[in-house]
């Protein structure tokens, strides 16, 4: 019996870069035989780390899904066509390692070839192709309706909610890649364990963008509070909410900063508030991003108010000499927006 398919995985790269509202919806897949309307999949937790590299933006994002089920698909908008692998290593592990606070602390804060003809919904299939644990397919559309219309087709049962959220990002041109648990796996029991516990391999998204940003409205399609994460690397003076609706000013939110500096070939020297370990090592994080430098980190749990608009941190051409990565999927995921990321 097929359960249902969580969407936070349809990468759409439709990132906004001007507005707040990260990547990730989760769009359930289900047996119409069983039951005439999709079941409802809860976003837990969202958790994603972002930084900039010579005018690219990198996005590493990890999820947990509520729900009952071993498949998902993940819906990422970004502002152009991205590379998408599977990042080794394990870096939410380290970054919730090198940004404990261990005291009490006053609150502060396999591939088909691209260019394929579209589809009669509009759906152009750019790539098509397996890794690690996924099935990925990056898509471009002319319209929500289209995409919605194709998903549906294709088996990612997608609710009228989501429908809405993905017109945002067709009328903005950005490229959608969809992501599920590919069929060699599907029954595999550790890797729905690591679903649940937001452990499986990330994925790393590198693309050209204007800002670095995370799409945080899309993730608005799944209802209900969701807890986000959100590590974002270098300046994030660009980050100024729309309308005052800043989903990290007010109780329960909180908004830290760090200071790395590398150290041997694998360690980072960690300062920051009262309480942080002084540092260790941190081999992904030093591949990642080998200069280290300032890393703030954003943690909330937002409703479905706060998580209307993108998320902005910096403009990326401002920083282009920012330390270089390589894009992957495998680990700990981060992710690039301007509002707060789901912690796992």
């Amino acid at each position: 019996m097929k359960r249902p398919l969580i969407a936070l995985g349809i990468l759409a790269t439709a990132v906004a870069l001007s507005q707040i509202g990260l990547s990730c919806c989760a769009l359930p897949r289900y047996d119409r035989r069983i039951s005439p309307t999709p079941p409802t999949i809860h976003l837990d937790k969202q958790s994603a780390f972002l930084w900039q590299s010579e005018g690219k933006e990198h996005m590493l994002l990890s999820v947990i899904y509520s729900g009952g089920t071993s498949e998902f698909a993940w819906v990422i908008p970004v502002e152009t066509r991205p590379e998408v692998k599977v990042e080794p290593g394990a870096p939410f592990t380290e970054l919730r390692r090198l940004t404990e606070i261990r005291q009490p602390l006053m609150q502060s804060t396999r591939a088909s070839a691209p260019g394929a003809a579209a589809s009669r919904e509009g759906v152009t299939v750019l790539e098509r192709r397996e890794e690690g644990p996924y099935d990925l397919a990056l898509l471009s559309a002319t319209s929500g309706g289209g995409l919605y219309e194709w998903l549906k087709k294709n088996d990612f049962q997608v609710t009228q909610n989501a429908k809405g959220h993905l017109n945002y990002y067709v009328d903005r041109k950005f490229i959608f890649v969809a992501a599920r648990i590919r069929n060699g796996a599907k029954d595999n029991a550790a890797i729905a364990e690591k679903l649940r516990q937001g452990t499986i391999a990330p994925m790393h998204l590198s693309f050209k963008a204007k800002k670095l940003s995370y799409p945080l409205k899309v993730t608005a399609a799944n209802p209900g509070p969701s807890e986000m994460e959100l590590y974002v690397a270098g300046s994030v003076d660009g980050y100024n909410p729309k309308r005052g609706k800043d989903p990290f000013a007010g109780p329960g939110l909180i908004q830290q900063t760090f200071q790395l500096t590398p150290e041997a070939s694998e360690n980072f020297r960690v300062e920051g508030p009262p309480g942080v370990r002084p540092g260790g090592s941190f081999p992904t994080l030093r591949r990642l991003i080998p200069n280290g430098g300032k890393l703030t980190k954003f943690t909330a749990v937002l409703n479905d108010e706060q998580r209307q608009e993108d998320l902005v941190f910096a403009n990326i051409s401002a920083q282009r000499n920012a330390s270089a990565a390589t894009v992957r999927v495998g680990g700990a995921v981060p992710a690039v927006g301007k509002t707060a990321l789901p912690t796992t």
